[in-house]
């Protein structure tokens, strides 16, 4: 039943009026959001040393204000999260992610013998992303010193005002943009600013859920471990993070042992014409069908409004189908297999 109560919710997306003018505000000119990310903040002399016991990628690379995507493993070698790591100082680190429970049990396991403690953080910081493609302009020129030189994930000192602020560069829409993180005290002023400042760009003030965490992110081909359960790193594109030269990360066994192992499942992206669809997403969504068959699931679905149809991604069995195929879903519905790129 909650299913279907999310497919009938995501059929009037398709012809909500609110949606589809947050959705191309952003995707036209900028918009402003609040949306914090959950934080956890690692600390102590040995920080690095239990991080890079975890993340399979070289935490040791990234230099003060520097940030990375990466993801985290089960000791089975199955992706449990995907987040961004900044490091703040010489022994501080910075977590960005949806599952705090998952990190911190890991940590405790893999933090025996180590000079290094950790925090949630995320009731003291609130985040508000500016995005679209005069979001770089617009937040270029509010801030004290100019972002401009930021690389993607970095996290930098400045001031809004005089509001001391960190601006990351980055965003999960698919569009230039920076995250600014503000002590909580200060997210009201922030937000103020912004919001009086976006008009003058043609833009303006984002609050459509669905909007910020699935209409933009699924058109840009973006994802969460949360989209799917139980894939691999090779079957859902994240092999990249791995750093095979690591010589320890959690899950390194079974990763390096599926390495050369033909891929059970594959995730692909799905379109659909038919404006008047009821389709639910995932991780175990819709039935995703060829000739009669289930091939597998649908993880994503939601309306995209800049290319005038619904979009999302569908995790198959592997050889089941092809770019271009028809496929079936729920049974009666037609969908086109594509990349999981739209736009």
């Amino acid at each position: 039943m909650r299913e279907q109560r999310r497919a009938n919710k995501m059929l009037l997306i398709s012809t909500d009026e609110s949606c589809r003018h947050q959705h191309e505000v952003i995707r036209n000119t900028v918009g402003v959001y609040y949306f914090t990310h959950r934080l956890i903040e690692v600390t102590g002399a040995d920080a690095l040393v239990l991080l890079e016991r975890l993340y399979p990628c070289r935490i040791s690379k990234l230099d003060i204000t520097k940030g990375k995507y990466t993801m985290l493993l089960t000791e089975e070698g199955i992706p449990q999260d995907d987040c961004v790591i900044t490091r703040q100082g010489e022994t501080t680190y910075w977590i960005s992610t949806l599952h705090v429970p998952r990190i911190m049990r890991e940590m405790e396991n893999a933090s025996d013998g180590l000079d290094a403690k950790w925090e949630e953080i995320t009731k003291k910081i609130d985040m508000y992303a500016v995005q679209g493609p005069r979001a770089e302009e617009m937040v270029e020129q509010l801030l004290e010193v100019n972002p401009h030189g930021q690389k993607r994930f970095q996290m930098v000192e400045n001031r809004l005002g005089d509001i001391q602020i960190k601006a990351a560069k980055g965003g999960y829409t698919g569009e230039k943009g920076y995250e600014i993180y503000c002590d909580v005290k200060d997210t009201e002023a922030v937000k103020q600013m912004l919001c009086a400042e976006v008009g003058k760009y043609g833009g303006e003030f984002v609050d459509e859920f669905d909007v910020i965490a699935y209409t933009l992110a699924t058109e840009a081909g973006l994802y969460l471990v949360t989209d799917f359960d139980d894939a691999t790193p090779f079957e859902t594109g994240m092999d990249w993070m791995i750093d095979w030269t690591k010589e320890e990360f959690l899950g390194r066994d079974a990763v390096l042992a599926a390495k050369d192992q033909p891929m059970k499942k594959k995730l692909v992206g799905i379109t659909v014409d038919d404006p008047n669809v009821k389709v639910h997403g995932g991780p175990y969504g819709a039935v995703v069908s060829k000739n009669g068959k289930e091939i597998g699931r649908v993880t994503k679905f939601t309306y995209g409004f800049t290319v005038g149809k619904w979009v999302g991604m569908a995790l198959i069995n592997a050889g089941s189908a092809e770019t271009g195929e028809h496929v079936t879903l729920d049974w009666d519905v037609d969908a086109v297999v594509t990349e999981r790129k739209f736009i």
